[in-house]
């Protein structure tokens, strides 16, 4: 046991870079087999060896800008879909769009038309909830 813990000192080991390579090694994998491509299970194995790279590297600040880089792309995406699938939870509002601004706007759902005004730029618009 202390020769690993001596072999892994100082490794950069996982973050959320790895952790996405790992999901596309999976859905790559799985996908190569539905299709039945040959050597597809080796193209599969690609994202994992680049997961495996990156965890073992000794480099920590070349990976900790690698993984900064991949949060900035995948943010907004990924907090895109996060507020649609709260807005599909949420059975009690009805969401829309502000015609002027484009900010989000959330009315209770049930109470015909009414006549909403956006907080942020005071646009009126009737609205069926």
């Amino acid at each position: 046991m202390e020769k690993i813990r001596q072999f892994l000192y100082g490794r950069y080991g996982n973050d959320a870079l790895n952790t996405a390579l790992i999901i596309l090694g999976c859905v790559v994998t799985f996908l190569m087999s539905v299709f039945r491509v040959p050597y597809g299970s080796l193209i599969g194995l690609i994202p994992y060896a680049f997961a495996l790279g990156r965890g073992m590297s000794r480099n920590i600040v070349k990976r900790r800008r690698e993984n900064e880089k991949f949060v900035a792309f995948i943010g907004p995406w990924r907090k895109y879909i996060v507020n649609k699938i709260n807005q599909i939870r949420d059975k009690e509002h009805k969401y829309y769009h502000c015609p002027r601004c484009h900010h989000v706007l959330r009315v209770p759902k049930g109470m015909g038309k009414i006549k909403i005004s956006c907080p942020h730029c005071s646009k009126e618009f009737v609205k069926k909830t």
